[in-house]
């Protein structure tokens, strides 16, 4: 069984791998294209600030227009840009700081 679990632990980390890479790519595009998800939401589909609660008229925002929190968190290491409240890069694993 040593030969199988090791084809599977491979077969595994590449599937996670190609899962991760999808994602990234996704979320790299998203945010190029507009994406103005923002963490903290209560309803589906509802883009509000995470410190004011404000709703965001428009996609893509960088800043709350009324309160100046940030939005968006950048990897230091990827230079990804993700939504805030995103913990990890997705891209290299390091943790995202506000």
């Amino acid at each position: 069984m040593g030969i199988l679990d090791g084809v599977i632990n491979k077969v595994s980390s590449d599937l996670q791998y190609r899962a991760g890479a999808e994602l990234s790519s996704g979320i790299e595009k998203g945010v190029k294209g507009g994406l103005g998800k923002v963490t903290g939401n209560k309803q589906p589909g509802a883009k509000t600030c995470p410190k004011c609660k404000k709703p965001l008229a428009q996609d893509g925002l960088k800043f709350c227009p009324e309160c100046g929190e940030k939005l968006i968190l950048v990897c230091a290491e990827c230079g990804i840009e993700y939504p805030v409240g995103t913990k990890f890069c997705t891209q290299c694993g390091k943790p995202l700081k506000k």
